[in-house]
């Protein structure tokens, strides 16, 4: 083999090298960008999530620590003072039929 034929061979693995190199850089770089998208991505939904997440807490907190504050709350516990207060009148109201009924039966002489 001449000089010039190792010179050539020697020439042509350089730039088939150099193919592979630029070809394997291209690969690196395509798959990094897709990296680093996914990466913005998820940095993103995990923005969004701790957002959410604090959003919640503070609802939680805010509900564990006064639950007498919150309108359903209140509108309950007013409703059940209003039904203690039906429930007392209607006792009284039955207590007072039942004297009423007690003293016309002593008027008319009756016995129980």
């Amino acid at each position: 083999m001449t000089m010039r034929e190792l010179e050539i061979q020697f020439q042509n693995a350089m730039n088939e090298l150099q193919a592979s190199f630029e070809k394997q850089h291209r690969e690196w770089q395509q798959g990094y960008q897709a990296l680093q998208q996914q990466l913005a991505e998820a940095q993103r939904r995990e923005t969004t999530l701790r957002m959410q997440n604090q959003q919640l807490l503070n609802k939680l907190s805010t509900a564990s620590s006064v639950p007498e504050q919150h309108a359903l709350v209140k509108q309950i516990k007013m409703l059940g003072a209003h039904l203690d207060a039906l429930a007392q009148d209607a006792a009284t109201f039955n207590r007072h039929v039942h004297n009423q009924q007690r003293a016309a039966d002593n008027f008319s002489g009756e016995q129980h």
